[in-house]
């Protein structure tokens, strides 16, 4: 029996993999597993199972999916950073207006205080009317990556033009690049460093599980850096699931300790209580039915396993705005202000795709009635400007465990991070 195209996988594991369709067992063979009740047969490519969803069709043509270039993929970062703010871009401007309205009100100069005050109401609805004129736009695109097929056709366009997937790396370094001028890569260093700090929260929640997690799986590998660079599942058997296809040729080269299956979400290719520890990396918001997928998160857990999510908050402090402020304030108690992001144009071509802003009360929601307890529900990722922290990640954690202890403040960072438990005894 093949065990997915890689050596040392033992039989356990190989029967864990299930069919997406009828979550039964599947035969393994060179290039193919059957599936023994319904009776589906699944490729496999090169070591990648290829374990779609029955009702995966594609919903998008080839034809009609645009990469594009550099300039253009930045321009797409800064046009989305854009929808953050009002009339004042950047906060050293806000300081200045924070600065002159005390230094009025120190002088008795009120009516310099109102002005001022005025200034900063106008920019609050320049930047609510620009967020939601941009959001409505996007979700009237009618070109949305809907399904694990339309990813392929994703993943077929960089094919035809002998291209590699841009990783989330490359994400990063495109966003240092669209909001300082010039990427870190540029400048041939190593773009840091605390965007990575989220792998570092899951570490510290796979080392706090006793026993240690045998299975572990990541949902939105992506090119395995979570692995490769923290060794996030070294230790035990990894699986990485992801929607596309190269970046999981990419995991195996990056990883070959683990094991790449392709699938959605939303169907995940696991038997019931099979993992351990289930961890997704800014992945649920790209899901059509984020729900879902939690539901599936949770199924495959053994009882006792732990899931971790960390997604876009939908709370996050956006500008500097006080009237932004207590908007999110106020949200906490009604959504409505929160604005919401559903969709937005992909970076690297022009599709839309799901980006989804969970807010606490969607977390709550969709880990309510699963079969799981709530441990942690926080935030991460506090605004602070990076020059004061100055590269330093002791700084950098000393800050976010300054903000998440804060009342109020601690629901206003850039992510949410959801840890739950499976009810039941532990094997």
């Amino acid at each position: 029996m093949c065990a997915l195209g890689l050596s040392g996988i033992d039989t356990t594991l190989q029967e864990m993999v299930v069919c997406p369709a009828c979550k039964q067992l599947l035969v393994w063979h060179e290039d193919t597993a059957s599936c023994v009740r319904c009776d589906r047969v699944y490729p496999i490519r090169d070591g990648v199972p290829i374990l779609a969803p029955p009702d995966n069709r594609r919903t998008v043509r080839v034809e009609d999916l645009r990469l594009k270039d550099r300039d253009e993929a930045c321009s797409t970062v800064r046009g989305m950073l854009d929808i953050d703010a009002g009339l004042i871009h950047g906060p050293r401007l806000y300081y200045l207006l924070y600065a002159v309205m005390i230094l009025a009100l120190a002088t008795g100069l009120a009516s310099g205080a109102i002005l001022i005050a005025a200034v900063l109401l106008a920019d609050w609805f320049v930047f609510v009317r620009r967020r939601a004129r941009v959001l409505a736009r996007y979700e009237a695109a009618e070109l949305r990556l809907r399904t694990l097929a339309d990813m392929e056709a994703v993943d077929a366009l960089y094919r035809s033009r002998g291209l590699e997937q841009p990783t989330m790396f490359d994400w990063v370094s495109l966003s240092e690049e669209a909001s300082r001028g010039r990427s870190r890569r540029s400048r041939g260093e190593e773009t840091h460093d605390f965007d990575d700090e989220r792998y570092v929260e899951v570490l510290q929640a796979i080392r706090k599980m006793e026993p240690a997690p045998r299975v572990v799986v990541d949902v939105g590998a992506n090119d395995g850096r979570a692995s490769y660079r923290f060794g996030i599942g070294a230790e035990g058997a990894l699986l990485g699931i992801d929607v596309s296809e190269l970046l999981l040729q990419r995991f195996r080269e990056n990883f070959p300790h683990g094991i790449p299956l392709l699938a959605d979400g939303v169907s995940l290719p696991l038997k019931d209580d099979s993992v351990d520890f289930l961890f997704s990396t800014e992945t649920l918001e790209h899901l059509a039915e984020p729900d879902a997928a939690v539901a599936e998160f949770i199924r495959v857990l053994r009882p006792g396993g732990r899931l971790m999510i960390q997604s876009p908050n939908a709370h996050r402090i956006r500008n500097l705005n006080p009237f932004h402020f207590l908007s999110l304030v106020w949200g906490l108690i009604d959504e409505r202000l929160l604005q919401k992001k559903v969709v937005h144009e992909n970076t690297w071509h022009n599709a839309v795709t799901y980006h989804w802003d969970f807010s606490i009360r969607d977390y709550r929601r969709m880990a309510a009635g699963r079969g799981a307890r709530i441990l942690s529900l926080t935030s991460r990722g506090f605004f602070v400007p990076r020059s004061i922290l100055r590269g330093s990640v002791s700084a950098f954690r000393a800050k976010e465990r300054l903000f998440r202890a804060l009342p109020i403040f601690r629901w206003f960072g850039e992510d949410l991070v959801l840890i739950v438990e499976k009810k039941g005894e532990s094997g």
